[in-house]
C-alpha cells in the first residue's frame, strides 16, 4: 500500500511524487537564459545585473560563461571564492566578463545565456538576474540545466500569453544547454480556442547555441492582431537528455519598450 499525501484537498500518491523541486534547488550551475549588453530601440542600454549566492557549506571560485548566436567566450572566474551564505552582485555581468576576456570579443551588442558554475561541484548556489533599461526591466531566475527546465523529445514545453497588436510585440528566445547535442524544434502557436496561428517552424540549435525571433513572422502571422495565445514547443530530434533546450519569451511595448518576461512550463501530458 503506497502512502498517499494529502494537501488542502488533494490526495497525491507517493510514486506520483517526484523531484521537480530539484529544478529550482541550489546546485553548483545554473543557467541564465537571457542576458543583454546593447542599445535599446527607444534610447538607453539594455544591461543585465546579476545576484549569485553560495548557499553550500564549502567555499568555491565562480565561474561565468556568455553562450551566444555564435558559440561560447568560455568561462571567465568572476569571484575567487565565495563563502557560505555570502553573495556577489554584478551590475552589469557581460562588461565584468568583457573587462575579464583577453581576447578580441566584443560583448556589447549582443544577446545570448549565462552559464554559471561553481567550480566545487559540492557547492550549491542559487541565481537571480534583472534586465534593466533606466526604469524598465524584467527579471528571470538562473536554473539548472535538467528535465523541469527544459524541451527534449518527449517532453514538449509551452510559453503562455503570446501577443501581437498595436500595443505590444512578443520575442521568443531558445537556448541548447548541452555541449554535445544537436536539437531540432518545432514551434506552433495557437489562440484561446486552440486555432493554430500561421503555420508552424522549426529551429535548429547546435550545441549551445542561443537565438531569439520574433514568433508571429516566423509561423507567417504578420497581418492582423493577435492575444490570449500560446506557443507549443516540440523537440523533433536531438533525443531525451535532461540537458535539452531551455526556452523563455519576452512581451515588449510597443511605445515605452518596457518588458515583461514569459518563462517556458512543462505542457504535461494529454
Amino acid at each position: 500500500m503506497k502512502k498517499v499525501f494529502g494537501v488542502a484537498g488533494f490526495l497525491v500518491l507517493a510514486s506520483q511524487v517526484t523531484l521537480w523541486g530539484y529544478d529550482t534547488d541550489p546546485h553548483f550551475l545554473k543557467m541564465v537564459p537571457e542576458a543583454i549588453w546593447a542599445a535599446a530601440a527607444g534610447g538607453g542600454t539594455w544591461v543585465t545585473e546579476l545576484q549569485i549566492t553560495n548557499y553550500g557549506s564549502t567555499t568555491a571560485g565562480i565561474l561565468v560563461a556568455f553562450d551566444y548566436g555564435g558559440g561560447t567566450t568560455g568561462a571567465w572566474r568572476v569571484h575567487p571564492g565565495l563563502a557560505q551564505y555570502r553573495s556577489v552582485r554584478f551590475p552589469n555581468i557581460l562588461a565584468t566578463l568583457d573587462g575579464l576576456d583577453p581576447n578580441a570579443f566584443v560583448y556589447y551588442g549582443r544577446v545570448g545565456a549565462l552559464y554559471i558554475s561553481a567550480e566545487n561541484i559540492g557547492c550549491t548556489i542559487q541565481v537571480q538576474a534583472k534586465i534593466v533599461n533606466g526604469n524598465f526591466g524584467k527579471t528571470l531566475p538562473g536554473m539548472s540545466p535538467v528535465a523541469g527546465t527544459t524541451a527534449a523529445q518527449g517532453r514538449p514545453m509551452v510559453i503562455q500569453d503570446l501577443v501581437k497588436n498595436s500595443m505590444y510585440r512578443t520575442s521568443v528566445g531558445i537556448y541548447n544547454t548541452s555541449s554535445y547535442y544537436t536539437y531540432v524544434v518545432q514551434m506552433t502557436i495557437f489562440d484561446a480556442n486552440h486555432t493554430q496561428v500561421g503555420a508552424s517552424f522549426n529551429k535548429q540549435l547546435d550545441p549551445i547555441a542561443h537565438m531569439t525571433f520574433n514568433p508571429f513572422t516566423q509561423a507567417g502571422a504578420t497581418a492582423g492582431n493577435y492575444e490570449n495565445c500560446w506557443l507549443h514547443i516540440e523537440v523533433t530530434s536531438g533525443g531525451s537528455d535532461p540537458r535539452g533546450v531551455m526556452c523563455y519569451g519576452s512581451i515588449a511595448n510597443n511605445y515605452t519598450n518596457d518588458t515583461f518576461a514569459l518563462l517556458a512550463m512543462q505542457r504535461g501530458a494529454d
